[in-house]
């Protein structure tokens, strides 16, 4: 749409849209205002009007259909100091982008473009980092110039392998977050780092195949990993964690997993290897002795014996949900004290149908120790007091 006037108007999003020296504009707020800048090209557009004709204090500036291939210093230097806040969305045309040291802009957000290549001069302000759906095919190594960055996320580009050596320049970073991306690599030469303050690394949806854990303690440093939806069918290799509270492995491809190899991980209290294709409970689950909640649902389990979890006495929910399974054994002398709930549903056991049963049960056992004289005998210990049976 084309005026011989001046200055448009016409609503758009949350005011009014202006347009003015070749590109369009909408602020919002009072205290932080946040302004909208539609269809800006460099080229023709006069970028000084980014300071003259918009308010003189911005918190949140936002780029949409942002019409030119690089964003760097040329543009930047035009924003007013006090926005904290940078987005660019929506931006087929945008491929390079370079933030400047002297940037004042705390929290970066670049989502929907072409960007194919970033670099981020060393820098002290951003905190926070996010660029989805791009065609990133690496982890920009400059990240490490950001020496204040906390939160860092890159999610649906094509990024194909992750170094984490990256975390040793990040000191105050805490989360790290690369979901949807091509990952089929991890790779690392550092194995100890003085920080203690990650917490999330996200690698969801991504092509992760074969994990050996000796090679990557870095991964230990975060309290929650999420390595669900991808192939993963070997986790091995010597593994332990101070900082480790909850690992996901759900949605891949494992056969056996095998916890011999790892420390005792006092911190560990969540692990879910949903959806899968385990049969049997791992060797050494001792190691993790802190467990409150395990997660099986999904897998190719038949029978389970309670014993090979006895020495988990902080165990409180069990997920066997969705497996094959006609037979689940509790022995009084050992069996996890504390397992107050055990999730059952949709089981669908394997059995010979052909003796005339209409329907293959699942049977749960309660086997005492006639020694100990106990409850066991007729079903009435604490212990079957407190167990709920979810079927």
């Amino acid at each position: 749409m084309r005026t011989d006037s001046s200055i448009l108007r016409w609503t758009f999003l949350f005011g009014v849209l202006t347009s003015v020296d070749g590109f369009e504009w909408s602020c919002e707020g009072n205290r932080e205002t946040k302004c909208t800048v539609v269809r800006l090209d460099p080229s023709i557009s006069n970028l000084s009007a980014l300071r003259t004709k918009l308010p003189n204090e911005i918190a949140s500036m936002r780029f949409k259909h942002l019409d030119t291939l690089t964003f760097d210093h040329s543009i930047a230097k035009h924003l007013v100091e006090t926005v904290e806040q940078l987005e660019i969305v929506d931006s087929r045309a945008l491929i390079h982008f370079i933030l400047p040291s002297a940037s004042a802009i705390q929290r970066l957000t670049i989502a929907r473009t072409q960007l194919n290549w970033i670099h981020f001069q060393p820098n002290e302000a951003v905190l926070l980092v996010s660029i989805v759906s791009s065609n990133l095919q690496l982890v920009p190594p400059s990240l490490r110039n950001l020496n204040n960055v906390k939160y860092i996320k890159l999610q649906k580009s094509y990024i194909r392998y992750l170094n984490l050596d990256l975390l040793q320049w990040l000191r105050k970073l805490d989360t790290l977050d690369l979901m949807y991306n091509k990952i089929h690599t991890l790779a690392s030469t550092v194995h100890c780092l003085q920080q203690r303050n990650l917490v999330t690394l996200n690698l969801r949806n991504n092509q992760l195949r074969i994990l050996n854990l000796e090679l990557l303690p870095l991964i230990g440093l975060f309290e929650q990993v999420d390595l669900s939806h991808n192939k993963i069918e070997l986790l091995v290799g010597r593994f332990s964690s101070d900082h480790l509270q909850t690992l996901i492995v759900s949605h891949n491809r494992l056969k056996v997993i095998d916890f011999c190899q790892w420390d005792a991980m006092p911190t560990l209290a969540k692990i879910s290897f949903e959806a899968n294709e385990l049969t049997r409970v791992p060797n050494c689950i001792h190691h993790l002795p802190n467990l409150t909640y395990v997660g099986f649902g999904r897998n190719k389990f038949t029978q389970v014996d309670m014993e090979r979890f006895g020495e988990l006495e902080n165990l409180t929910t069990l997920d066997f949900s969705t497996n094959r399974i006609s037979l689940i054994t509790f022995r009084e002398e050992n069996y996890p004290v504390r397992l107050s709930k055990l999730i059952l549903s949709n089981n669908q056991a394997e059995c010979d149908l052909s003796s005339g049963v209409a329907f293959c049960p699942l049977d749960i056992e309660f086997k005492s120790n006639v020694s100990y004289r106990t409850g066991w005998m007729n079903n009435n210990s604490t212990f079957h007091r407190q167990l709920v049976i979810v079927k």
